[in-house]
């Protein structure tokens, strides 16, 4: 199959092998996790689970897997909760992708939470322990078509180079979803803006750990506290505070958040828009 990423790399080498060559030994050595678990509150009531909403006339799990499989990923795990039998039903083995696809059913517990779910996955045995784990969410839109393939590949000479233990995507800036103002000590506003774009860089909820995260997890997570646990604010710190957690920063306009049907409406302009200049 031809992939963008393959289109684009041609024959540059890195010490000795195509970066192809490369991409085929170190996508063999990662799984991708997908967590599709989450309820959608802030979608408001929807008749259907989240990851197969269509956007462009697509499934937003479709979208995900696709893509992450053009960027030479072949071996998926869903985690899945709200919707499960759906979800499923829906996705099946992989066959339909051309891709190998598992499943892992989230903790029956009240409040779960993404560190929960993980943790559940590995001591369940649906994570294979030997191989490192790409993690992402099929509400996190992507239309650079080849970064999946070049965030894998940096993460993998930050190892070499650094001796990371995992990274992250972010993206060089956000939108505000709001008016900003600044105000002088009379209470005279002196200056508005409406959703302004803030240079910080953002988590784009697309990680790469590798296997010694896994006890780190475990050892960390526990299943039966109260409030929902999440990756981004258990794991992520401890990784950043200790220096082994990699940036790889992209334009924050290849990156689409569906958190409400007001970013579905958006980044369905923006797919159709896309499809229809390629």
């Amino acid at each position: 199959m031809s992939t963008p990423f393959r289109r684009e790399a041609g024959e540059r080498r890195i010490r000795g092998a195509t970066v192809l060559d490369l991409l085929k030994e170190e996508t063999g050595r990662t799984q991708v996790l997908i967590l599709a678990g989450g309820s959608a509150k802030r979608m408001g009531p929807i008749s259907e689970p989240k990851p197969l909403l269509r956007v462009a006339g697509k499934p937003l799990i479709d979208r995900c897997i696709e893509y992450l499989r053009d960027n030479g990923f072949g071996d998926f795990i869903l985690l899945v909760g709200h919707g499960a039998e759906l979800l499923v039903k829906h996705v099946g083995g992989g066959e339909r992708y051309g891709v190998k696809v598992s499943y892992c059913l989230d903790p029956q517990v009240k409040r779960v939470g993404k560190a929960k779910a993980l943790k559940n996955a590995i001591e369940r045995g649906a994570v294979d322990r030997s191989k490192r784990s790409l993690i992402t969410y099929p509400d996190d839109v992507f239309v650079d078509r080849t970064l999946a393939a070049r965030f894998l590949l940096s993460h993998v000479e930050a190892v070499r180079r650094n001796g990371v233990l995992a990274s992250i995507a972010l993206a060089s800036g956000v939108d505000l979803p709001y008016g900003v103002a600044k105000v002088d000590s009379d209470g005279i506003v002196t200056e508005f803006k409406e959703k302004p774009a803030l240079d910080v860089l953002t988590s784009t909820g697309l990680y790469i750990i590798e296997p010694p995260v896994y006890d780190l997890i475990l050892q960390s997570i526990d299943l039966e506290a109260p409030e929902p646990l999440e990756f981004e604010s258990t794991i992520l710190p401890r990784l950043a505070e200790e220096g082994k957690l990699h940036a790889f920063t992209i334009s924050r306009n290849t990156w689409f958040p569906v958190n409400t049907l007001k970013d579905l409406e958006r980044v369905d302009d923006v797919l159709r828009s896309e499809e229809a200049q390629a």
